[in-house]
């Protein structure tokens, strides 16, 4: 794997982010889900001075700013996701389903691979469950917070 050429990669991811986020910030953890014909990428930043995350796709409405603008930022961003997940695919012959990453305010990342076969899960139901590994969030909703405690019950159950 070209290591050079993946460093650029992630260099770009990063500035991306930074770039769409308004405001200055301590943390941000990025969720992408790639597979043959399905590009689908968010993520959650910590304002400084703020343990309460913001969702990314709130942005243009949080800070007033032009839903086209940022929609050509987040296509870049899925891009630029795209080009890691093809690299990955040319040099490893399994590309990664859903990557995690997390950056800090400092330039230091780190990146959890997965891949696990996606193909059946829900969308909203990995989201409830990714917010909840790594933001520590509880769903609002009944019935989402009730998949995630049956959820984490069966994870709990498997593991005694």
């Amino acid at each position: 794997m070209d290591e050079a050429k993946l460093g650029s990669i992630y260099q770009a991811i990063a500035q991306n982010i930074i770039e769409t986020i308004p405001e200055d910030w301590d943390k941000v953890y990025l969720y992408a889900e790639l597979t043959e014909g399905v590009r689908k990428s968010y993520f959650f930043y910590y304002p400084v001075e703020s343990d309460e995350p913001v969702y990314s796709h709130d942005i243009p409405e949080l800070f007033d700013i032009n839903e086209n603008e940022y929609d050509q930022l987040w296509y870049q961003l899925l891009d630029l996701l795209k080009e890691l997940w093809d690299e990955f695919k040319v040099n490893s012959n399994q590309p990664w389903s859903n990557l995690t990453l997390i950056l800090d305010n400092e330039g230091n990342f780190k990146i959890d691979y997965s891949y696990n076969d996606l193909s059946k899960a829900d969308p909203h139901e990995q989201q409830i469950i990714w917010e909840h590994k790594y933001l520590g969030l509880i769903p609002e909703d009944d019935d989402d917070r009730e998949f995630l405690e049956e959820y984490l019950k069966s994870i709990e159950d498997k593991t005694e």
